[in-house]
């Protein structure tokens, strides 16, 4: 496989050609949701603050991070990304299976992707209900 190397962090091209080929003008924002389960928390947030650098590389905006009330260790973290097809590309990188096993996650992560609609003076964002 083919890596470039992006601040601390290695992506893989198939990343790298997501971030570089779609034009920012014609892009629509969304939501990627990722829920998994950690060995320890405070591990897994140091690796997830090393990693902002990289993310914002490849095109996130912002991130969220939430806990289950009943354990710390179950961990939902909402991302806001430039480009569906960048948050989909990051989310199939190898390299972040990669620094998510490094960081101590232990179960499989589920990802969610959402669009974000936007109109003028408002934003309303497309999210399903449980």
């Amino acid at each position: 496989m083919f890596t470039l190397q992006c601040h601390h962090m290695a992506i893989s091209a198939y990343t790298a050609l997501a971030v570089f080929s779609a034009p920012a003008a014609w892009t629509q924002e969304a939501w990627m949701v990722v829920t998994h389960e950690v060995e320890d928390f405070d591990r897994w947030q140091a690796a997830f603050d090393h990693a902002l650098p990289t993310r914002r590389a490849v095109g996130e905006i912002a991130s969220y991070i939430l806990h289950n009330p009943n354990d710390q260790n179950v961990v939902t973290v909402w991302f806001e990304w430039d480009t569906m097809e960048r948050a989909q590309s990051w989310a199939a990188d190898p390299a972040l299976a990669n620094g998510m096993t490094a960081a101590g996650v232990i179960s499989t992560p589920v990802f969610s992707f959402r669009d974000i609609e936007s109109t003028p003076g408002k934003r309303r964002v497309a999210l399903e209900r449980r």
